[in-house]
Order: C-alpha cells, then structure tokens, then sequence
C-alpha cells in the first residue's frame, strides 16, 4: 500500500509539477512552428476568432495601464523589435518585400503607421466583439491572410506560427527581456504579468496556437523565452542579416521620421546590437568609431534618457511628448505632410 501510494504521488508530481523547460519550448518553436500554417488553412486561425478561454478582464486593463505608464518606453520597445524582425533571413521578410508595402520611405510611413493606430485601439478599447479594437483584429487577420495566400502563390510559402510568433515578439519582447534597456525601471510582477496576457490574448485571436505563444501565464517562462529567441535568433541575424534588412531597415526609419524627428538609422541600429547583447557600453560595438560626432551624441542621449526614465518627472515628460505626437499623427501629421504631401502624408484606418 505504502508503495502504491509512493508512485501514485511521484506520477502526479510529473503530472502536474515538471518543470517548463524554455530551451524545449523555442526548439519546437523553431522546428514545429516553421511548418506549422498560420492563415485560413490552420484551425487555429479560423477557430480563435474568439474571446480566449484564459482571458482575464482584470489583467487585460492591467496590461492596458501598463502601457500607458511607459509609453514612451512601449514604442522603443515596439521600434527595435521591428528592426530585429527585419534582420532575419526569412520567407516573411520576402513577403513583406512581395507585397510592396514597406520597403520605401513613403509606403513604410503608410504601413507602420497603421499598425500604430491599430495598436492604440488594442491598448484603448473593450477586448470584446462589437468593439473598434476586435473589428481592427478582424483587419488585421485579413490582411495577414491575403499576405499568406500571396506569398504561397508567388513564393511557395505560407505565414507559419514561427513568422507569427515573432512579429508578436516586436511588439513586446524587448519590453520583457531587456526592460531596463527599455527604460522600465519600476513596476511590479502583476502589472508585467498584464502587458503579457494582453499581448497572448491578442496573439490568440490573430491565430496562435497556445503551444507556440511566447506570452505565457507565468512572467518567468516568457522572460526566459524571449531571452533565448534574442539570442538564438536575433543575435545571429544581426550579425549576418538579412539581404533585405538595410533597405526595409532604412524605409522604416526615414517613414517614421515624421512622428520622431530624433530617429536615425545608423545610431538605432547601433543601439539595437547593444539591447541585443545586453551591454550597455557603445564603444565594444565594431561600428562606434565609424560613427559621426552628431550620430555618437545621439546615441548618447538615447542612453541617458533610458537611464533616466528611472525619475517620476523625466518618465512623465516622455510620455506626455508620446502622447503628443500621436494625437498629432492622427489630427495633423505636419512633418508628414513636409516629408510626403497632405495627401500621402493623411493616414486613416
């Protein structure tokens, strides 16, 4: 009896307390996931257009207020995530070159301010049917789809649960990974543990499966595997990127110069290698010394502001300049309207 009671305990300890393993989890992410589809011919994408069955109202506002609270930090974040997505040598950045729609100054200024608004309306509204934020989802998911159907007619290839996964990763990874780099000094467990679910909240309703969602229950197991796609992905891509990174690289800076006027790609993408290696010492990057005097004092001053978000009133300032520039965006682009016309420069969804 004591040894039936013995292995009835052991079996229900494996059961229901083995340990996540975040190297098993981005291995089969890396393997299932690139053969896995994520368009109208997976069940997963026609199934979840749906409230997930782990959603949490609580924690979805949580999520919500955190970005709010570090906005200004949340689009740095969102920035060099898009970058890094870039610089990966894979079929989705030949979609995105197929589709024609980001690899100029004026069509990425389009594209990426779009996704912007469609973003805002996430991290504003009810996460619920009827509301603007699930009819953009529903955009969204057209959009990808179309963009699916098109890449497997001209490329053979269709957007998997690897390419959806780590677009998701550039609109949170970073925040989660490298957070200080990020400038998010303080907060605490629960609210890091909000900005997740919103993001595998909305990861769900744009297709992912569960077993590839990088946004997890538990804050740990998504540090973890957002640090190892860094350095397993990233990392390397960054070194030997793709064929296509300076020129969508460069139309993603030169487009949304209009919303930060600060923004220059030579200095970003400096700073992106740094957040990438987790050093925050300019000078061990092989590119500093080509830098111009202008260039290394904006970076400076990137390093100085991140540092100082620490403080209550910088951190306020920034956001209130955040906040600022989207409202301008979306009631008058003026530099855009400079850069490409009031007619190229208006952008609506």
């Amino acid at each position: 009896m004591y040894m039936y009671n013995s292995i009835l305990c052991t079996c229900l300890h494996i059961l229901f307390f083995s340990e996540f393993s975040a190297d098993e989890f981005v291995e089969n992410l890396f393997n299932e996931g690139r053969k896995t589809n994520c368009d109208e011919t997976s069940g997963s994408f026609k199934n979840n257009l749906v409230v997930p069955p782990f959603y949490d109202e609580e924690l979805f506002k949580m999520g919500q207020q955190f970005f709010y609270r570090n906005i200004f930090n949340i689009f740095l974040n969102k920035f060099l995530g898009l970058m890094a997505l870039l610089s990966v040598p894979s079929p989705i950045v030949d979609i995105l070159i197929l589709t024609n729609k980001s690899s100029t100054t004026v069509t990425a200024y389009k594209r990426y301010m779009e996704t912007i608004f469609y973003m805002r309306l996430w991290y504003d509204d009810s996460f619920r049917p009827g509301t603007k934020s699930w009819e953009s989802l529903i955009k969204v998911r057209k959009m990808h789809n179309s963009a699916s159907k098109m890449g497997n007619l001209r490329l053979n290839h269709r957007i998997k649960q690897f390419d959806m996964t780590v677009t998701l990763f550039g609109f949170m990874g970073f925040a989660v990974a490298r957070t200080k780099m990020m400038g998010i000094h303080h907060y605490t467990e629960r609210e890091l543990k909000g900005f997740i679910h919103l993001w595998r909240c909305i990861g769900y309703v744009l297709g992912i499966e569960d077993r590839f969602n990088i946004c997890r229950e538990s804050v740990k197991e998504t540090k973890e595997i957002c640090s190892l796609i860094i350095e397993k992905l990233f990392r390397p891509a960054m070194q030997n990127s793709s064929k296509h990174f300076e020129t969508l690289s460069k139309a993603l800076v030169s487009g949304m110069w209009a919303m930060n006027p600060f923004l220059e790609h030579e200095v970003f993408s400096l700073y992106l290698h740094m957040v990438v290696e987790n050093s925050n010492d300019p000078t061990r990057q092989p590119a500093f010394k080509n830098l111009s005097l202008g260039a290394k004092t904006r970076l400076y001053v990137i390093l100085y502001t991140v540092w100082s978000l620490q403080f209550s009133i910088v951190k306020t300032l920034h956001n209130y300049l955040q906040l600022f520039a989207l409202w301008a965006m979306a009631h008058f682009p003026f530099l855009a309207y400079i850069q490409f016309g009031t007619k190229k420069g208006r952008v609506s969804i």
